[in-house]
């Protein structure tokens, strides 16, 4: 009997949120999900020929992020099916799914399908806004019944159609830029300095961020009880200001399954 997995970086809530919708799509209730943002040193389930894996990323820069990257060097396949996801704030999903893609083949998932989505940019929310909205989520369903579909009829990994990208893969261009709060407005509740995968809030002073570790996934902004955490500053809006001019433009999801 075939058992589905899911395994995702979700720092916003809006990736999980698609993966939810292609398991709609599958017909199929996860036995494990794993959200890789609440530990990166996970230990991975040990799958079989006959399972289902569901994998999904954010981009970052046009790449898979890199803490995701490391984090799935102790991924094994084991000859199950994996579909591959990566989800993008509208700008461009660059070669981050074919990356993501070919490191699944290269652990030994037979990956039968391979998508990108959109969603609300964690940087700059203007872009990309209230995404995934119903259209999205129509088509994040249907890539689910596509890939069941493919799934049920045996198809190989061979057979997926080109996938965007080339290699080498583009040097990540993603900007950090590390939110943070007014002294004032923090409670000091603690949260966002437990949460933060790479260490860049302290208990000390939670209000500052540091920029040399901030990965800028916008974990801490959704956890702040005060809404008190947010990008700002000259350099924020300048660049918000850049960025919605150019990437305002609707962009629509884009998937292939093996045929």
């Amino acid at each position: 009997m075939k058992k589905l997995y899911t395994i995702y970086f979700s720092a916003t809530g809006t990736t999980q949120k698609c993966v939810e919708k292609v398991c709609a799509g599958l017909g199929m209730k996860p036995v494990s999900e794993l959200n890789l943002v609440d530990n990166l040193d996970v230990e991975f389930p040990q799958f079989t020929a006959d399972d289902i894996v569901v994998v999904a990323v954010p981009v970052y820069g046009g790449r898979v992020p890199t803490v995701v990257a490391d984090a799935f060097s102790h991924l094994k396949g084991n000859g199950a099916t994996a579909i591959a996801m990566v989800v993008y704030g509208n700008r461009d999903y660059d070669d981050a799914l074919l990356e993501l893609t070919d490191s699944l083949s290269d652990k030994n998932f037979q990956v039968v399908g391979a998508g990108a989505f959109i969603a609300q940019h964690s940087i700059f929310p203007k872009v990309g806004a209230s995404r995934p909205d119903i259209s999205d989520e129509q088509c994040l369903i249907k890539f689910g019944k596509k890939c069941m579909k493919a799934i049920a009829e045996g198809r190989r990994v061979s057979e997926v159609p080109y996938i965007k990208g080339k290699k080498p893969y583009k040097q990540s261009a993603g900007i950090v830029l590390a939110p943070e709060a007014k002294e004032p407005d923090c409670v000091k509740c603690g949260a966002c300095v437990r949460k933060c995968l790479v260490g860049a809030i302290s208990i000390e002073t939670p209000w500052i961020t540091d920029a040399t570790k901030c990965i800028s996934c916008g974990r801490c902004i959704t956890l702040c009880s005060q809404m008190a955490r947010k990008h700002t500053g000259l350099k924020y809006s300048i660049f918000g200001v850049i960025f919605k001019t150019c990437f305002s433009k609707r962009k629509e999801p884009e998937w292939t399954v093996a045929k």
